[in-house]
């Protein structure tokens, strides 16, 4: 097992484990999503930018320094703006960005 890999699996101890869990969904929607353009601000090829754009929102909303200073009762807040945001993302028809 490579260092970093056992890194990865001692860290998220410290985090609750349901943000552990929305954070792996968050990076793999962020990783898989395919955006119909490029036009739209928050569709963007980089998986890392698009994770971001998720990560900010939910900082600003719930008034976090850090994504991961996030607790236990603030996950669903979380989860509902993620969900939020990827409904936007993949709700959106290529033939109609006039309202975006």
């Amino acid at each position: 097992m490579a260092a970093y890999d056992l890194y990865k699996m001692t860290s998220d101890v410290k985090y609750p484990p349901e943000w552990v869990q929305l954070r792996r969904e968050i990076e793999e929607w962020s990783r898989n999503y395919e955006s119909p353009f490029n036009e739209i601000p928050c569709m963007t090829s980089n998986y890392q930018s698009l994770k971001n754009a998720i990560y900010i929102p939910i900082k600003l909303a719930l008034g976090l320094k850090t994504i991961n200073d996030i607790e236990t009762w603030q996950v669903p807040k979380a989860r509902r703006i993620f969900y939020e945001i990827r409904e936007i993302c993949e709700g959106v028809d290529p033939d109609d960005i006039s309202k975006y």
